[in-house]
């Protein structure tokens, strides 16, 4: 079984909790065990083995054996009565178990039998290994020694390069004094094959687990002293070289261009730029010189990267100073790892948590410069607005063409000691396309309200037109009727009233004459209803008189000059004032002539000794008040104008006995037609009253 690299619990099975793996074969080999496919292994087969312990951390829950077929991982988890350690030859009996990689053993019992040598190492390679058919193997592997650092299970392990690979090797018991010693030295350790997966089961690195540091045997020493090997030139690192091994650390010395502690480091010579991976965290500034110890490999660069380096500083200097170059030359293997100069157009900004990024533009070159992120004040690349026309100074970075029959040219990155690297030539036009976009947007919206403003206007406009239109119209037709009655009274009047002063005059003068009187009386009485009739009419057509006030009193005068020179008196009951309301022409013309009519019938039916004419107005306000009379505040609403006319004649008994004729059905027309209401109320004996109500729209004054 194997380690999870992030440390992945396992999952302790009860073999209690199995009752049907009593029915399934009995295992007794960790090769039968580790034969099975995970489904069958988390059936729970009953298992009974016997082995040697290869390794042992009852800490973190580890437990390896390795009998004659092959190792296997056994999840322990509680006290089985005795300390396990390495060399035990124990028996086991459980249940198999998917595990995180491959099958292993969960234990219902562990016997301690004897102890007993550690089998044999089986000498393994990098692609046996990683192919994971040696998982929980007691093995022996040979390699360099790259590295020593702490690993996740342990506080010491190595790191080895051998057969195309790098290999963990964590080691329980370590002594780091003899690690670092370690480091470019040919070593074979021998111990336990370990596969760490992730949460999948997938295999992400091959470790070899140690227990002790006599694990590790020694074929070719490290040089004593590394830092007195000669000193290669960069440019010849990789390169053919008969005699030399393959595989060690090299020393090279240079001029420090760029360093991120506990990162990289670039240099230069006199030959090329350099790459360099270090972990180690003194820092060193542009133009410190600088030797350097690590093992150069081919990556993902078009020039050899020194890995898992260590440096010393040899004196200070100057910084070196930039190549300017063209974008275009950008991507020649020259210009890698070297301080060059670039002239180019920012097209974006990104701002990530430890590095800023700029995308920047060359002719038909695009290529990213990036600097780590670091506090204080001018140190944002945000001062830097996109648009900009920058010069930039860094580390050129020019990746390896993998494609060799692509025509197209790999892009090559920058790396930038500070923001500071970044000089602006120019700065941008306000016109960016954002602000083009900003501007369009913008105006396009005042297009659109303007456009939806100007139709609201035409709207507006022309209900206005049509509102002064009809005005004009109104005060036309007003105009025009004024001049109607003022030429009605002016030419006809006069000449009736010069028939009557003539027909006056001629029965004066012709008094013997009795025929000729009557017939003179007869003009002159015929002249005097013309006028009459005449004077009816002017006012009917004269506009000055379609008000409330204006018919209540021409309604009142007509009554006092009807009944002058009759035996019935003619009393009014009006009240105070009128409101200024205006009466269309029709309802004034149709409301008088029903009062006439209604008046006529008092004079000739009703023998009344005496007639009241009452008038009132109603109100109704805007607040649902009643207001008699003029108004005070302003107000618009609907009001009621009533007219009465009762009076103490003989009046009427029963309906066939009323007068004959139309009066009365006419006067009920006339109210119906203008929205009005007629009421009639007699009873023999004790008169007649005749009520008229007209409702009328209304906005007065009140006061």
């Amino acid at each position: 079984m194997a380690v999870a690299a992030t440390l992945l619990v396992r999952l302790v099975v009860d073999p209690a909790a199995c009752p049907a793996a009593s029915a399934l074969p009995v295992l007794t080999t960790t090769r039968q065990v580790h034969q099975l496919s995970t489904e069958e292994a988390a059936k729970a087969y009953p298992v009974n083995v016997r082995g040697v312990v290869t390794f042992c951390d009852e800490a973190i829950g580890q437990l390896f054996v390795q009998d004659d077929t092959g190792g296997i991982f056994v999840e322990i988890g509680r006290n089985y009565g005795f300390a396990l350690q390495m060399g035990q030859n124990l028996e086991i009996e459980g249940v198999s178990a998917s595990g995180g990689f491959a099958p292993d053993i969960a234990p219902r019992q562990i016997r301690l039998l004897a102890t007993a040598p550690l089998p044999a190492a089986r000498t393994v390679t990098y692609e046996q290994m990683g192919a994971g058919q040696e998982d929980c193997n007691w093995v022996a592997f040979s390699g360099i020694v790259r590295s020593v650092g702490p690993d996740p299970f342990t506080t010491v392990g190595l790191t080895l390069a051998g057969g195309g690979g790098r290999v963990m090797v964590p080691i329980k018991n370590p002594d780091p004094q003899k690690c670092a010693e370690l480091i470019d030295a040919e070593v074979t350790v021998r111990g336990v094959c370990i596969a760490h997966f992730n949460r999948r089961g997938q295999l992400i690195q091959i470790a070899v687990q140690l227990s002790t540091m006599h694990d590790i045997t020694v074929d070719k020493p490290a040089p004593l002293a590394p830092f007195e090997l000669p000193t290669r030139k960069i440019s010849g690192l990789l390169g053919y070289a008969p005699g030399d091994a393959h595989g060690h650390r090299v020393k090279v010395a240079g001029v420090v261009t760029l360093h991120c502690p506990g990162e990289s480091l670039f240099i230069a010579d006199a030959s090329q730029g350099l790459y360099v991976r270090t972990s180690q965290t003194n820092s060193v500034t542009p133009g410190d010189r600088v030797e350097v110890l690590g093992f150069p490999e081919a990556g993902d660069y078009v020039a050899p990267v020194l890995e898992d380096a260590m440096f010393r500083k040899v004196s200070s200097g100057p910084p070196l100073t930039a190549t300017p170059i063209a974008a275009e030359d950008g991507s020649r293997d020259t210009n890698h790892a070297a301080l060059v100069q670039v002239d180019a157009s920012v097209l974006n900004r990104v701002e990530r948590q430890r590095e800023q990024l700029l995308e920047l533009e060359s002719g038909p070159v695009v290529f990213n410069a990036s600097v780590k992120t670091a506090s204080g004040p001018g140190l944002s690349l945000k001062r830097i607005p996109v648009g900009s026309r920058v010069l930039v100074t860094g580390v050129c970075l020019v990746p390896e063409d993998r494609d060799w029959l692509s025509p197209r040219q790999q892009s090559f990155s920058m790396v930038l000691r500070s923001a500071a690297d970044i000089d602006v030539i120019q700065c941008p036009s306000w016109w960016t396309a954002q602000h083009t976009l900003w501007v369009l947007v913008g105006t396009l919206v005042v297009f659109f309200a303007s456009l939806a403003w100007l139709v609201i206007l035409r709207r507006q406009v022309a209900a206005q037109t049509r509102l002064i239109g009809e005005k004009l119209q109104r005060e036309a037709a007003l105009e025009e009727r004024t001049r109607i009655a003022r030429d009605l009274h002016d030419d006809l009047g006069a000449s009736l009233t010069h028939i009557s002063f003539l027909s006056e005059v001629a029965r004066k003068e012709r008094q013997g004459t009795t025929a000729l009187n009557e017939y003179l009386e007869d003009i002159s009485s015929s002249t005097q209803q013309a006028f009459q009739a005449l004077d009816e009419i002017v006012w009917v057509v004269d506009p000055k008189h379609d008000t409330i006030d204006g018919l209540t009193g021409y309604i009142c005068q007509f009554a006092r000059d009807f009944f002058e020179g009759t035996p019935t008196r003619c009393r009014f009951d009006l009240p105070a004032s009128l409101p200024e309301v205006p009466v269309p022409t029709e309802v004034r013309n149709n409301l008088f002539f029903a009062v006439k009519e209604a008046l006529n019938n008092v004079r000739k039916h009703a023998a009344a000794s005496e007639v009241v004419i009452r008038v009132g107005f109603d109100l109704k306000g805007s607040e649902g008040r009643h207001l008699r009379g003029g108004a005070v505040q302003r107000s618009n609403g609907s009001g009621l104008y009533s007219i009465s006319i009762e009076d103490n004649g003989r009046g009427v008994a029963k309906p066939e006995n009323r007068p004959t004729g139309n009066g009365l059905e006419n006067m009920r027309q006339r109210l119906e037609k203008i929205g009005g209401r007629f009421q009639l109320e007699t009873a023999a004996g004790k008169g007649t009253r005749i009520d008229m109500d007209l409702p009328l729209p209304c906005s007065v004054a009140r006061g």
